[in-house]
């Protein structure tokens, strides 16, 4: 079987409210990934290996540039050289490998899930089978001018992957857009405690496989499988899009973000650059592989990554209600300072908890400010844990805490988690979903959800927050069925991204900044930060080929 699949969602493509109907010269293409895992792979299996895109493009217009700003203008190839960029693509890539089929093309070159509408589609996308395909693929694209976007799991929220706004030069669409296809089983590091992989396998596969290796093997709990790979995003995302991002998910009170968990990498760009070797530690100069976590594209294209694993220990799940978003928060805080072992806290308020159980035919929640806990460690010290939180809770107001009985009952408890989103639209037949997310120190997160709550209440619009409340992460679901109430939901989440800014947070925990959060990044940075992010894309990058306009905004 391969690791990775099709980009999730598919059958969503089909209501897209808005489709572009024009096309760039770009290059869309995805670095190589799609990793085999055993040698029983059919015909099938082999067409639908996994993917992970460069896409072209971007719903921005940079204005009155300068010569300073030419490197961050975005290129406009003619239809002559894309035309010309394509023949020598194919020359070096097997026919299989490029498409210019308009169905594959609206399928990587939009998204249900943004409202961050792309004004054109790539113009082809490629499958490299390997590094050696994404450097040449690199250097015919700088050769002609030819923008290139990745694309990963299209699980992203900020228009990351849109195709680059430039008019083209006649009627004819021209992009490149390129799907990885490099198959390799991962490879084992640091004596099994480390996995190489390639950037477009599915973080849930990749631990479906990991599990499944420690059910075949002896079940000893020093045995090298039973081991897990702890960034746990939304479901879907791909391993070169959560580096792209900087992304963490549920687990990351325990295994902290993204960035201590991905720590050597090889980059696709005209000359193929590695990181850092794989010893754990390396003081010989600058960590390179911090440049690329977070740069979503800007920079280079991530072709392998050796990921650190982490031993899956006993685990015991619950849930615990409170009055109110503030209780909930202190509670985490005392947990926290406690040194109570917790893999996972997530904080979901009461309309979340609402659509949790119009959704859900097992369980029936109190519908109140939540926390659903994840504890982990030795049996012993799992069940401390649990008597040291009841006592706490108490403390706090919060209800007595609520147990799974069961492994069963634990993963039901923790889907109705992960599904919150589906969840939410279940619960509001009609509407559409816009989904963003913020992060604040957490003593400020308190303020920064009831000040959100009360302007969704002013706007009279209906949304529902979760977080990742261990590190203040917040994220929220603000709903609309119409065009007045969706220019409602970008004010209101213009006015939680400043307050957020503006408690010594972020505007984005770990979406990412694409396109969608560009205006905000100068008055949380400052000037002189962004001057220096723009210094180093034109030393990198300093065709601008690389995702252009993404992050990093027009001076």
């Amino acid at each position: 079987m391969s690791i990775g699949a099709k980009r999730a969602f598919q059958p969503a493509r089909e209501a897209i409210c808005r489709a572009p109907t024009c096309r760039n010269h770009f290059i869309r293409w995805p670095p190589p990934i799609p990793v085999q895992l055993s040698s029983a792979q059919t015909d099938a299996e082999e067409h639908n290996r996994a993917e992970m895109m460069y896409v072209v493009g971007i719903n921005v217009q940079l204005k009155n540039r300068t010569a300073q700003d030419d490197a961050l203008w975005l290129p406009s190839p003619t239809s002559s050289q894309f035309k010309a960029a394509l023949e020598m693509v194919r020359e070096w890539l097997p026919l299989e490998c490029v498409s210019c089929d308009p169905q594959e093309l609206l399928f990587h070159g939009t998204s249900p899930w943004s409202y961050h509408h792309p004004d054109s589609l790539p113009g082809a996308v490629l499958y490299p089978r390997s590094t050696q395909d994404v450097a040449q693929i690199v250097k015919i694209a700088s050769k002609y001018h030819i923008p290139i976007v990745p694309f990963s799991g299209g699980t992203s929220l900020e228009g990351h992957f849109n195709a680059p706004s430039s008019a083209p030069v006649d009627p004819h669409n021209h992009h490149l857009h390129h799907h990885p296809a490099h198959e390799q089983d991962p490879r084992p590091s640091h004596g099994g405690l480390g996995l190489v992989v390639q950037p477009g396998v599915s973080y849930e596969d990749l631990n479906r496989h990991l599990r499944d290796l420690s059910s075949s093997s002896s079940s000893s709990a020093s045995s090298p499988h039973t081991l897990f790979f702890p960034v746990d995003p939304g479901p879907g995302a791909q391993i070169g899009g959560m580096i792209g991002t900087g992304c963490s998910g549920t687990n990351a009170v325990r295994h902290d973000a993204r960035k201590r968990d991905q720590y050597d990498g090889r980059d696709g760009q005209r000359d193929v650059v590695k990181t850092r070797q794989r010893a754990k530690k390396c003081a010989a100069g600058p960590d390179l592989g911090k440049l690329f976590i977070g740069s979503e594209g800007t920079l280079g294209l991530v072709t392998e990554a050796t990921l650190r694993l982490q031993p899956v220990l006993p685990t015991s799940v619950g849930v615990a209600h409170f009055a109110s978003v503030h209780a909930a928060t202190s509670t985490v805080l005392e947990l926290i300072k406690q040194g109570v072992s917790l893999a996972c806290i997530e904080l979901l308020d009461d309309q979340m908890m609402m659509a949790v159980n119009h959704a859900s035919d097992t369980f029936k929640y109190e519908e109140k400010p939540s926390l659903f806990l994840k504890f982990t460690g030795t049996q012993a010290q799992i069940k401390s844990d649990e008597e040291l939180t009841a006592k706490i809770l108490k403390r706090n107001g919060g209800s007595q805490m609520k147990m799974a009985k069961s492994e069963a009952e634990a993963a039901e408890i923790w889907h109705a988690r992960k599904v919150c989103l589906w969840s939410t639209l279940d619960y509001a037949p009609g509407h559409r979903a816009w989904t963003t997310d913020v992060c604040v120190p957490l003593s400020h997160l308190p303020r920064l959800i009831a000040d959100t709550k009360a302007d969704i209440h002013a706007r009279n619009l209906k949304a529902t927050m979760l977080g990742h409340v261990g590190d203040g992460n917040f994220h929220c679901i603000l709903l609309f069925n119409d065009h007045h109430e969706l220019a409602q939901v970008r004010q209101c989440v213009h006015q939680m991204v400043r307050l957020a800014q503006d408690l010594d947070g972020t505007c984005t925990g770990e979406h990412g900044v694409g396109i969608g959060k560009m205006m905000h990044l100068e008055y949380e940075l400052g000037k002189g930060t962004l001057d220096l992010l723009r210094k180093i894309k034109r030393t990198v990058d300093p065709q601008n080929i690389m995702n252009p306009g993404k992050l990093i905004p027009p001076t």
